[in-house]
């Protein structure tokens, strides 16, 4: 399972990304020589679909890589994910064979990972606003400019780690594609939350990733 990308940003979050190529035997052997204790088979036993059990192997075994003193992941309220005895913050994201994770000492992240995919076009409807829906068609209806608005909404909601409808995290009409940069803002129920979301696009998959410092 090579890590495949590591991308260090100014604000100085790390992006990282792995490839997953071993069997779920092997990710669990793997898995059981980092643990200090047994227990989690019955987590992993929970999870019914295979691509998803080697996914919770493969983040972990990434977090085991890139973070010192790993001891586990648990989950608030929300779902969302935090270090065992660990302050730093971190956001995770799994797609086919790809597994995600940002990782900042102090502010909230979050990161979305995507394979290309045509159903993206089907539910369009229920994460486009009325404005990015007339963009998406003055786009020519791009299947890649659809995925950076997709992977964008999903990084910024699990930055905030609460539920809001996707339509209310509304994203700039310019996009400095260039720089790989967009400016949305999230109308949550405290008011509206300006962000800046990096995007990527890499063999195939989409990459969006932002850590806030408001």
């Amino acid at each position: 399972m090579p890590l495949t990308d590591k991308i260090t940003m100014p604000d100085t979050s790390s992006v990282y990304i792995w490839h997953i190529e071993e069997t779920e035997a092997q990710l669990k052997e793997k898995y059981k020589q980092l643990i200090a204790q047994g227990g989690f088979e019955e987590e992993v036993e929970n999870i019914k679909v295979l691509r998803k059990r080697k996914q919770w192997y493969a983040s972990r075994l990434l977090s085991f890589e890139v973070i010192p003193d790993f001891k586990g992941l648990y989950y608030d309220q929300f779902g969302a994910p935090h270090l065992i005895e660990d302050d730093r913050c971190v956001s995770y994201s799994h797609s086919h064979d790809k597994v995600a994770l940002i990782i900042h000492d102090d502010h909230e992240v979050g990161i979305d990972i995507q394979r290309e995919d045509e159903k993206l076009r089907r539910i369009s409807s229920k994460f486009l606003n009325e404005q990015e829906a007339e963009r998406f068609i003055d786009s020519g209806e791009s299947l890649d400019y659809l995925h950076v608005l997709w992977s964008v909404k999903e990084t910024v909601f699990k930055v905030h780690k609460h539920h809001m409808p996707f339509k209310e995290i509304r994203t700039a009409e310019s996009v400095d594609a260039q720089q790989g940069v967009m400016k949305v803002v999230a109308n949550r129920f405290d008011g509206p939350h300006n962000h800046e979301v990096h995007f990527h696009k890499l063999n195939g998959y989409f990459v969006a990733h932002c850590c806030y410092t408001d």
